[in-house]
């Protein structure tokens, strides 16, 4: 089903003022909505605040158990200060001392004995494929044998992990540092800066579509999905009118993106920006050459309607290792996509930022479901990636 978003972010109080005046007659419906406008904007300005330049941060954990041993989850960066520890839903708020404790040798939370915080086991994340426990066993292994990944495609990692906010030191961030892609995009990114209306479409697979940012799985704190994030950041940044439309659907291949292009006959709309954000499904057939021709497909059907429209080719985050995944297919894709690149055509990155990410954390600190999707911190760092693409640096001046 195709999603359509219009955020209006760019008249936050005016919008405030109206719904004050609109509900006078109920404090508690205006309280309502004042929190979720505020909630709105903490994720566009997080947005804003990128990993590679931000100060404070809002990092995600999920306490792991091995046998004989406490609980612990690592930290990306090293910390000059821990403000809070919540979870993910942001509804509890964590003690020190009492619920976890600081290892600042190992740059590691700890979790004592009695701890609220919720931690898997070993036995836990990798369960038998006999066990009652929510699992996805390896692609083409027997049902009935062996362990496979604890997975739950709905809001279960979200329930077990923390978020940890701390003060940072800038400059640690060792991966791709993302550019303004004006001479790539500068159409779109023209637009932008004049505040002129955009129509941007999205196509993609079920990361696309928002499966496990929390908005989606209906949790709090009710985090948009990356696409959606990314119109509302440039609608709040700009003023633009950003006309988003969002066809991506789990599961699907850039194949089958070709094929909804032109039945829908997609192109006749002629958007200003296309994103094209498949991958993690196309790796398992290990055919990089037919991904970048069903990509360059999905190009020239837009391009041939609109001379005009530029892309921006998204090369995915890396699944998980531990559940049988082709991880050197992840690169050859991204070299399939970089060969397509040029005058309006944009690669993203995120395959580099989380093989960053992952040289200091786990898969499970990132996941939203086990194995193949980004949590809500996911979701807004693939925001951060394309709004820092499309925005200048006046965006990021009071940031």
């Amino acid at each position: 089903m195709t999603q359509t978003f219009r955020t209006r972010t760019r008249s936050i109080r005016s919008g405030l003022s109206i719904l004050a005046l609109t509900c006078f007659s109920s404090g508690l419906f205006f309280t309502d909505a004042l929190k979720a406008e505020e909630t709105k904007q903490s994720f566009t300005s997080a947005v804003l605040d990128p990993i590679w330049q931000t100060e404070q941060l809002r990092e995600p954990i999920l306490f792991l158990q091995e046998e004989g041993q406490l609980p612990t989850g690592k930290l990306f960066f090293t910390p000059k200060k821990i403000v809070a520890v919540e979870s993910a839903t942001r509804k509890i708020v964590f003690e020190e001392g009492t619920d976890f404790r600081w290892d600042a040798e190992k740059n590691q939370l700890v979790l004592p004995e009695g701890s609220r915080i919720p931690r898997l086991t070993t036995e836990e994340l990798y369960p038998l494929m006999t066990s009652d426990t929510p699992k996805i066993g390896k692609p083409g292994a027997p049902s009935d044998t062996g362990r496979g990944v604890y997975f739950d495609n709905k809001d279960g990692y979200h329930q077990l992990q923390v978020e940890v906010i701390y003060e940072t030191e800038p400059g640690q961030w060792k991966g791709p540092v993302t550019k303004y892609a004006t001479d790539s995009l500068p159409h779109t990114t023209a637009n932008l800066k004049q505040a002129k209306p955009v129509k941007i479409f999205l196509l993609g697979d079920s990361i696309s579509e928002g499966y496990n940012a929390s908005a989606y799985s209906k949790a709090a704190p009710g985090c948009p999905a990356y696409g959606e994030l990314t119109a509302m950041t440039l609608e709040s940044a700009t003023g633009s009118d950003v006309d988003f439309r969002n066809f991506a659907v789990g599961g699907w291949q850039a194949s089958q993106g070709v094929k909804r292009v032109d039945e829908e006959k997609l192109a006749e709309e002629k958007p200003d920006l296309v994103i094209i954000a498949f991958g993690m499904n196309d790796v398992w057939r290990k055919d990089a050459a037919a991904f970048k021709k069903n990509i360059k497909e999905i190009i020239d059907a837009f391009r041939a309607k609109n001379s005009e429209c530029e892309f921006l080719l998204i090369s995915t985050m890396l699944g998980n290792e531990n559940w049988g995944m082709p991880m050197d297919q992840f690169y050859t894709y991204r070299t399939a996509l970089k060969e397509l690149t040029g005058p309006g055509i944009a690669l993203a990155d995120l395959t580099a930022v989380w093989e960053e990410f992952l040289k200091r954390k786990t898969f499970y600190d990132l996941t939203g479901n086990g194995v193949n999707h980004p949590n809500d911190f996911g979701h807004i760092i693939y925001a951060q990636v394309l709004s820092r693409m499309l925005l200048d640096d006046s965006a990021y001046e009071v940031n």
